[in-house]
């Protein structure tokens, strides 16, 4: 039986065993489909009363539109004193100034004074159960920032309007950090709350977040889990309250403004937020300080033409599950094995490129490596996480050597295969709840961007495949030519290293790209694949066949690896949808090497003739 037989037959072998292995995501993938549009009440208010609106009639408008849960905070000192709810503060009048501190007092007319004097004790300790002001021996400015009373206009509001309650605990003043877990209780047996989150710059007690921690695990109540948060104690709170988790997606005002984030802008970023990364909590803000220019109507609107977004993508409007809390999302011997046989497949054969003899006793250690591997997967993790460390860059080496074993492109399909076979692999065995809550960070993510541009020119220079040797490479003086273009290499791998996590400083030019892509594609292909690794690898082919550029043709080597390792990473999100991964792979062979026959006809008819006007001869 020929080579191609063994190599078609593996892989077929690895997809089949890694499918097995992710038959438990897709499972969740395919039944986690409600998705829920939260507003934020005080925006809500403030909008309604600038429009002449009821608020109870503005919420009701927005059900109607989609709305299915309402953000309702705890209030703050700084709120209260600027007349947010139903409490007053203020300094006490004492004339000799013998009494410090502030006092805070339940207003007169409130329906709900009994009550909320209850809560308002509760919150600072205060042992009585009178009606009557609080004397706190704190000033005013120190608790600015803490929690004072629940903000029982919008738990009302959401009751009435039979809404989900997504509540926000604020943080606690010095000794008192338990109080705002014991807020959590209070209101939710009063108004059930069906997601919290902490407000503020830290989870109230940080360190020691055990208190918000035992009550949420105690009343089954899920944290939403705010996505690119830099919240202090975050971590430690998802970490301790996991699996009870929904992730939530939400744009500040401070963004919006200085950003520049323009309306449609922000209903395809909650789009996105749900496709892409499974997010399903999406709080969909108003304007930023509610512009003159903005009205009710106007947000309501948008409410509704996201709903309707959602609801063609597949989602429905409805709260979702803890999926996560029932799914058993653990790697079984199929996933480990289908991982293990990949890691010691690409090892072998990058080392037997590399000249290592490939004996029949060699193979058989390696299959038996592969199998001893596997069962040590599942038993020891810190194994399990350097395997799959290893396995992430060793699969986009192998492909890119093999993608550019011939000058003229012939295997480039064979390539995309094995790649996409080691991606499922590898997300077979990782697609468990920690990583799929984004709870543990994979480490072969940056390991695809720094070892295969290495290893696949470490092998270059050891098989001649650029025309100098190492040791004459670098016993040689430098050009300027190869001085420029290495110097671009390592400014664009460093520049992915950066861009490799989910961050939103990126240009408006870049954004509008992706938005009209994701519009036409369903799933944009990522950017390294389109502009830099497939036009790269077709450009090297031409370059090569026509024995063009001999010295500076690595270049294009090392682009086709890095658009080989955008692949792989691809796979390394564990929470974006497998069959979106698929399509946006597919999306970014077709659309990359259209990109490349471009690049290629403009070199092969416009760079090459005058180049030619210029010097008579290109080497």
């Amino acid at each position: 039986m020929t080579k191609k037989f063994y190599a078609a037959a593996f892989t077929v072998l690895v997809v089949a065993f890694a499918c097995y292995g992710l038959l438990p995501r897709l499972r969740l993938e395919l039944a986690n489909k409600n998705v829920s549009i939260l507003a934020d009440y005080r925006e809500i208010a403030a909008l309604a009363k600038n429009s002449g609106l009821d608020v109870d009639e503005a919420i009701s408008i927005l059900v109607r539109n989609g709305l299915t849960g309402l953000m309702v905070s705890e209030l703050t000192g700084d709120s209260v004193t600027h007349g947010v709810g139903q409490a007053e503060m203020k300094s006490p009048n004492d004339p000799e100034g013998s009494t410090e501190g502030t006092i805070i007092t339940i207003k007169p007319y409130s329906p709900h004074r009994e009550l909320l004097s209850e809560w308002l004790r509760a919150r600072f300790g205060v042992p009585d159960g009178r009606t009557g002001p609080v004397l706190l021996t704190m000033p005013a400015n120190m608790i600015r920032n803490s929690g004072i009373i629940p903000d029982i206009d919008g738990l009302e509001a959401a009751t009435k309007a039979g809404l989900r309650i997504y509540y926000r605990p604020a943080p606690s003043p010095g000794h008192l950090s338990d109080k705002a877990a014991l807020m959590l209780r209070n209101v939710n047996a009063k108004y059930p709350v069906s997601a919290f989150t902490p407000s503020g710059e830290y989870v109230s007690g940080y360190p020691d977040v055990s208190a918000l921690a035992n009550a949420a695990l105690e009343l089954r109540i899920p944290l939403a889990k705010v996505e690119f948060s830099k919240q202090v104690g975050e971590i430690q709170l998802n970490a301790a309250v996991s699996p009870m988790l929904l992730s939530l997606h939400s744009v500040t005002n401070e963004e919006m403004t200085s950003r520049r984030i323009s309306r449609q802008a922000l209903r395809d970023r909650m789009i996105r937020a749900a496709v892409e990364r499974s997010v399903r909590l999406l709080l969909y803000r108003t304007a930023p300080m509610n512009t003159a220019s903005f009205k009710f109507r106007d947000y309501a609107e948008e409410v509704r033409l996201l709903g309707e977004e959602l609801k063609a993508h597949g989602f429905n409007l409805a709260w979702p599950e803890t999926v996560y809390a029932s799914a058993n999302l653990t790697p079984n011997i199929f996933a480990a094995l289908a991982m293990s046989a990949v890691l010691a497949f690409t090892l072998y054969s990058y080392l037997s490129r590399m000249g290592m003899n490939s004996s029949r006793n060699v193979k058989a250690v390696f299959i038996v490596s592969g199998i001893i591997l596997a069962v040590l997967v599942l038993k020891v993790s810190i194994i399990a996480r350097v395997a799959g460390a290893l396995t992430a860059p060793m699969i986009a080496v192998e492909a890119s050597l093999l993608a550019m074993d011939e000058a003229r492109n012939r295997r480039i399909i064979p390539a995309f295969v094995f790649v996409i076979a080691g991606g499922l692999a590898l997300a077979s065995f990782f697609s468990v709840t920690d990583f799929m809550l984004r709870l543990r960070t994979f480490s072969g993510v940056k390991m695809t961007l720094v070892i295969p541009p290495v290893l696949v020119l470490l092998h270059d220079l050891k098989r001649r495949v650029h025309p100098e040797s190492l040791i004459e490479f670098l016993s040689r003086p430098p050009l300027w030519g190869e001085l420029i273009l290495y110097g671009a290499l390592l400014g664009a791998i460093g520049f992915a290293i950066l861009r490799s996590d989910n961050v939103s400083d990126i240009s408006q030019l870049e954004t509008s790209m992706r938005e009209g892509l994701e519009h036409l594609l369903i799933a944009r292909p990522r950017t390294r694949e389109v502009l830099v690794g497939y036009p790269s690898l077709l450009l090297w082919g031409f370059l090569a066949r026509n024995g063009y550029f001999a010295r500076y043709r690595e270049i294009f080597r090392v682009g086709t690896v890095l658009g080989f390792s955008s692949v792989i990473n691809s796979f390394c999100h564990f929470h974006t949808p497998l069959m979106l991964i698929l399509l946006r792979e597919f999306n970014g062979l077709w659309t990359g090497l259209v990109v490349g026959l471009v690049v290629v006809g403009v070199i092969r008819f416009v760079v090459i003739p005058v180049l030619r006007l210029i010097r008579p001869v290109i080497s």
